[in-house]
């Protein structure tokens, strides 16, 4: 019986050769690959400005430092703990806000998250963890390079900015609050003299992440537009009753709503498959404390399962999801 995943990073030689010449280079930090790729993904994206992190949950960490938020901070209760735990981290007290029952998405949100790669409404903040290919929102944009993203690095994120002030502080807070990389200083003759200006955190990338990136940005249009087809063959194999996703801009997940969906994620796991449930909703941790349950996000809870969606699905391994989907609400 074929094993079904429910992501899988995909690479190709480009990024062996991509990190060899990186290795052999002697320079392995963060020097001329990682600006290289900072200046792809910002032409990319839309943006001025960007900063190459060591994870989406760093770019947001320095986001929450740089830009000015209210207390409570306002964040969607169905994300990853990233959305919260930055301004969390800070100081800041979290005020949840439910969701919209057709894009998961939240109307209004000061760190807005774009669930699925769903476009989501107005923030200042903006977590793009599943939203890889999409155009740079806000005032600070935060991208997630992790290995089952649509643009995976094995880890990594990007910070994304039109603001130059921002800018130059998230760039020196991603490196202890330096304000010279040590690749800057690393000429003919190397200087050792720098200035710190305000407390940072170790969160840069290094070059042979950037080489895995750059290759993978290339591909990103492709890889997008493929996942876009089997988000088309789901739609036309599964059963008829059983509730779609929104239109996805990045198609990061392929979500389902289900009743008994506990009893379909062990009947699938049973017959190969792999799927999860994006999210637990984050008031129910207890880092939060109490508070109320919101409804839309409650119900999504209860009845959403997150089907395989990556680029080495077949149309035949779809279809057969889904008829292990229709054939679960058949025997029941």
């Amino acid at each position: 019986m074929k094993k079904i995943g429910l992501f899988r990073a995909v690479a190709t030689g480009k990024e062996l050769a991509a990190i060899k010449k990186v290795l052999d280079s002697g320079w392995w930090g963060m020097g001329h690959g990682v600006e290289e790729f900072e200046r792809a993904f910002a032409k990319k994206v839309g943006a001025h400005y960007a900063v190459a992190t060591s994870s989406c949950t760093a770019a947001l960490d320095i986001a929450v430092r740089v830009v000015k938020l209210p207390n409570p901070v306002r964040v969607s209760a169905l994300t990853f703990i990233s959305s919260a735990l930055a301004p969390l981290n800070i100081g800041k007290k979290i005020k949840f806000v439910d969701i919209d029952k057709k894009t998961f998405c939240t109307p209004k949100a000061d760190i807005q998250v774009f669930y699925g790669g769903n476009e989501s409404g107005r923030g200042i903040i903006y977590d793009m963890a599943h939203a890889g290919g999409v155009k740079h929102r806000g005032l600070v944009s935060c991208w997630s390079f992790h290995a089952v993203k649509n643009l995976p690095t094995a880890d990594g994120g990007m910070l994304t900015t039109n603001d130059k002030k921002i800018y130059q502080r998230a760039k020196a807070i991603s490196w202890c609050g330096i304000d010279k990389s040590t690749y800057k200083r690393s000429g003919s003759r190397y200087s050792w003299e720098y200035n710190i200006k305000e407390p940072g955190l170790k969160a840069h990338m290094n070059d042979i992440v950037a080489a895995i990136g750059l290759c993978q940005l290339e591909k990103l249009d492709a890889n997008n537009a493929y996942r876009k087809k089997v988000a088309g063959w789901y739609n036309k194999y599964l059963p008829k009753s059983i509730k779609r996703p929104f239109k996805s801009s990045t198609w990061h997940l392929y979500p389902i709503l289900v009743s008994d969906r506990n009893g379909l994620i062990d009947y699938l796991a049973e017959n190969g498959v792999s799927t999860s449930v994006h999210y637990k909703p984050l008031y129910h941790y207890k880092i939060f404390g109490k508070q109320k349950l919101l409804p839309n996000t409650e119900f999504a809870y209860k009845n959403i399962v997150s089907l395989p969606m990556h680029l080495k699905l077949t149309e035949p391994d779809v279809r057969r999801v889904c008829n292990l989907i229709e054939k679960f609400y058949i025997l029941k």
